[in-house]
Parts: C-alpha cells; structure tokens; sequence
C-alpha cells in the first residue's frame, strides 16, 4: 500500500512511517518546512493546504499526525480535515485523523467531554482542545468520505517503550473517580504503540466513519504528564 503521513518530521509521525515503512508500506511524507538535520526520503515539503489531488492520486491511505500547539497553528486540526475531505470526496482513499483526547465522552449519552475536568485540561488547554473537537466535527458530518479519527487516550507518552500491545476502545473514557488524572487507571499508550494501531487500522481496512480510542494500560508514572 502507498502510505501518506502528514507531519513527516514531528515525533510520531516520524514513528508512524518508521512503522509503515518496516511492514513494506511505500511511504511519503508531507512536511511544511524542511527541517536541519532530517534525513527522511520521499517528503514532500508544503503545508497540507496546498495539497493537490496530484500529490495524493496514487495514495492508498492518508495519516494527519500534524502537531500543532499554539494558537497561531491549532486551527490546522480543523482546517486541515476540511482540506483533506475535499480532495478525497469520492475517492477509496482511507484519512486517519490524529485527534485529541479531550474530546472523548466522559458520560453514557455524549453530552460531556474529558475537556470539562480543569484538573485533566486546565484553561490554557481549552482553546486548543476546541479546535481539536471542532476537527471531529467536521469528520463526522462527511459521509463521503472514508475518515477514522484515532484517538490516543489521555497519558500519551512521546518516549515509551513499542509493546507491540494495545486496545481499541470507543468514544468514552472513564476518568478517575477523584477528578485527578494521578488516580487515573488504563489511560496510558506509548507514540510507539500507537503508531502500531494506526498501521494495523489502515492495513486492515478498520473503523471506516468512527472514532476509535487507543490505550495500553495504566500510566506507569502516575504523576507524569506528557
């Protein structure tokens, strides 16, 4: 299969073609400026707005593993799906969307989000939470489209070890019983493993129009955020 992973040179990204890659995936990457010291082959330098339907005409699956942050960025979470939905409106092409895990439900009928509970997303986290949430909508009401937005769980760690383990849950997280995410239990998945999920998702053709959840268990520092 021909692999896309927009945000080629941030962290996971650069797991998720390393993972692409090691299966026999031919593998392209989208970056939106060259960065010092990369050595990757097959990335395309050019902000995913840009993209055209040349760019994707011959791509299996397109992996959106941008990382952004600030508020001059964080809109990409949402402008980006609504970019990447016109060019394959209509296509078999296969769009994982990286999301956020503030936006999982914390009750039975999906009218609270985890973003709700200050000590898991203080206020400087909201604006950013918002886009992200904002990018779901915009999957959701595409029924064109072939969209999975894969959902790390809350403790998602940058450094941890590849397992080569982990689960796939649904839209619903259940914080801890105290509020603090210290007390938190099955909350924890490494970049690593969850590069995993998402080739395994593409590979086996998976979770077409659903949000998925992935986690490995429990936070193995319990105090640390990520």
């Amino acid at each position: 299969m021909k692999i896309m992973v927009i945000g080629a040179y941030g962290h996971l990204g650069r797991l998720i073609m390393a993972e692409a890659q090691a299966r026999g995936h031919d593998v392209v990457g989208v970056a939106h400026r060259q960065h010092a010291g990369t050595t990757q082959s097959h990335v395309i330098i050019k902000d995913m707005l840009d993209l055209t339907p040349q760019d994707i005409a011959d791509v299996d699956a397109i992996v959106d593993a941008v990382g952004a942050w600030t508020p001059a960025t964080e809109a990409i979470h949402y402008m980006g799906p609504l970019h990447m939905i016109a060019l394959i409106k209509g296509t078999a092409i296969h769009y994982l969307k990286v999301g956020g895990a503030n936006t999982l439900y914390i009750n039975a009928a999906h009218t609270h989000m985890l973003q709700e509970l200050p000590l898991y997303y203080p206020d400087y986290m909201q604006d950013l939470g918002s886009a992200h949430a904002e990018g779901l909508k915009v999957l959701r009401a595409s029924d064109e489209v072939n969209w999975t937005h894969v959902t790390p769980t809350y403790n998602f760690d940058p450094d941890g070890k590849r397992t080569g383990s982990y689960r796939v849950a649904g839209e619903e997280f259940k914080p801890a019983r105290s509020k603090n995410p210290n007390d938190g239990k099955q909350d924890y998945i490494s970049y690593a493993d969850f590069a995993k999920g998402v080739i395994d998702t593409i590979e086996n053709k998976q979770y077409s129009r659903q949000r998925i959840t992935l986690f490995s268990g429990n936070n193995p520092q319990p105090t640390q955020r990520y």
